[in-house]
């Protein structure tokens, strides 16, 4: 128990303990709110831009995503997408908190701890489902994102028609980033391997000049949105915003893992998934894991409530300490783990 406890704390303190700093540096004011802004507009359009298409085309062959876990996950996350949108509509009246809630709900901190997490309970073969998943539900959650987030931006009862929200999810920095790297990935299937099975021509490989960089400013996107947002994050704010903080925080941490896995255990009736312990590692982090630091930064930059998206990120990194290691081991106790 202590051990399931020490990883749920060793996978979530790195992150919180970045977001400290930020605050910290805020405090002793080594950060203005105007280089706050610009270094928060750098990350969104470049940092986290690279990210995305490198965590794409570091994906090794389009075969190696299980279909069937794949579209099990897209179709419960669709599904609790619209379920959120309802329920955001009727928690608050401001429209520019609104997509914050629904981004909440929805998009779990996948990428980034995801594969680590399902590794620690089912070793590789549990990182290797993560891995085969991770693409689309990247993709996923970032379209996802932009479409709420904009629809939802500005104050309550602006009308966004539908025309601008494609030119803006056509435009978003993150948006580009994945289909990037889509594309090199659909590309790779056509370039022909030498008799070792080595592809003839890579980016790490024929152009590291070229790869290095972007592979470095990749590195280094998470930690510094985890700076900027620790250092934008003003707890005095919370007294006007107390009803969305809980709402978010309730519907990462605890609807959507207990929602997510009653429809895992309805697949599984119906032959669609089997939960071996593997899946059920992934479906875990998928569903229980934390909000996505990345949310903040693109709540911030797209005319939403980036403070209300900030609480988010903090309380439930915070507070996943425990609901992860409740949840991890209720599934050993079943049985399940």
């Amino acid at each position: 128990m202590l051990e399931n406890f020490a990883f749920a704390f060793n996978a979530v303190f790195p992150i919180l303990a970045l977001m400290v700093l930020g605050y910290f540096l805020k405090y002793i004011q080594l950060f203005n709110d105007d280089m706050l802004k610009r270094m928060n507009t750098f990350v969104f359009r470049c940092g986290l831009s690279v990210m995305m298409f490198c965590n794409i085309y570091s994906l090794e062959d389009l075969s190696n995503i299980p279909l069937n876990l794949m579209l099990f996950t897209l179709g419960s996350i669709i599904l609790l997408t619209l379920l959120y949108t309802g329920i955001a509509v009727m928690a608050t009246r401001r429209n520019d908190r609104r997509g914050v809630i629904i981004q909440s709900g929805f998009r779990s901190n996948f990428a980034v701890i995801g594969a680590a997490l399902a590794s620690s309970l089912c070793g590789t073969e549990g990182q290797l489902l993560a891995t085969g998943i991770q693409a689309p539900g990247i993709i996923y959650f970032n379209v996802a994102a932009v479409l709420c987030l904009t629809a939802f931006s500005g104050p309550g009862g602006e009308k966004v028609s539908p025309g601008v929200i494609c030119r803006r999810i056509a435009a978003n920095p993150l948006i580009l980033g994945l289909f990037s790297g889509v594309v090199c990935l659909i590309l790779r299937e056509f370039i022909p391997r030498n008799a070792q099975g080595e592809l003839l021509f890579s980016l790490s490989r024929s152009l590291p000049f070229l790869y290095a960089p972007l592979n470095s400013l990749a590195n280094m996107a998470t930690p510094l949105v985890l700076i900027v947002i620790g250092a934008q994050t003003d707890f005095r704010a919370t007294s006007g915003m107390k009803r969305e903080i809980a709402i978010g925080v309730a519907l990462r941490l605890v609807v959507t893992p207990v929602l997510g896995f009653l429809m895992a255990f309805a697949a599984q009736r119906t032959g669609l998934i089997s939960l071996t312990p593997a899946v059920v590692s992934v479906l875990l982090a998928f569903y229980g894991s934390p909000v996505a630091v990345a949310g903040a930064v693109m709540a911030d930059s797209m005319g939403c409530d980036g403070e209300l998206a900030r609480q988010h990120v903090v309380w439930t990194n915070t507070l996943s300490m425990v609901t992860l290691f409740l949840w991890i081991i209720l599934f050993r106790q079943a049985g399940l783990l």
